[in-house]
């Protein structure tokens, strides 16, 4: 026979034995509670610890970034003509905006139109409006282009840019 069984054959254990461990349960919550404040004086003496890495800034976006294949899109200023558009490419590109990659700096607040090059003439432009424009670090002689639709396209125009 186990303790445990033992235990329970004593008289009157139903009484007392939910009793016994209910004050054990006590015990140890206090005995917890009691060695907290002073695992807090240790960690108070201890020196700070200082990050190895400093953590980047939030991403400020409200929509994720969705990387793919670079997509080679036209891109023409609006006012200019789009039988000659200029070359540009996509680096990135999510649910708001994209990213281009450009040969050429463009004002801020301008509105663009890009459509992929390898399309057909009947798919339309969409119309982008630029939030940044700054050189690139990892391509040199180009502009990374943070851009903004000015209307959200179908999602099944937004998959032609990759």
């Amino acid at each position: 026979m186990g303790i445990f069984e033992q235990i329970l054959q004593l008289p009157y254990a139903y009484i007392w034995l939910p009793g016994a461990v209910f004050f054990l349960v006590v015990a140890a919550v206090y005995w917890l509670t009691r060695s907290a404040p002073v695992m807090a004086e240790i960690a108070a003496e201890a020196p700070p610890v200082q990050p190895l890495m400093t953590p980047k800034p939030k991403d400020q976006r409200g929509t994720a970034r969705r990387q793919g294949n670079t997509v080679e899109v036209h891109v023409a200023v609006a006012g200019e003509e789009k039988e000659r558009p200029r070359v540009g490419s996509v680096l990135d590109r999510s649910m708001g905006g994209m990213r281009l990659a450009l040969y050429h700096e463009v004002k801020v607040g301008t509105v663009v139109r890009v459509r992929p090059v390898h399309v057909d003439d009947i798919v339309p432009w969409v119309e982008l409006e630029i939030r940044s424009c700054r050189p690139s670090v990892e391509m040199p002689e180009q502009f990374e282009v943070g851009c903004q639709y000015v209307k959200s396209p179908p999602y099944s125009i937004q998959l032609l840019f990759g």
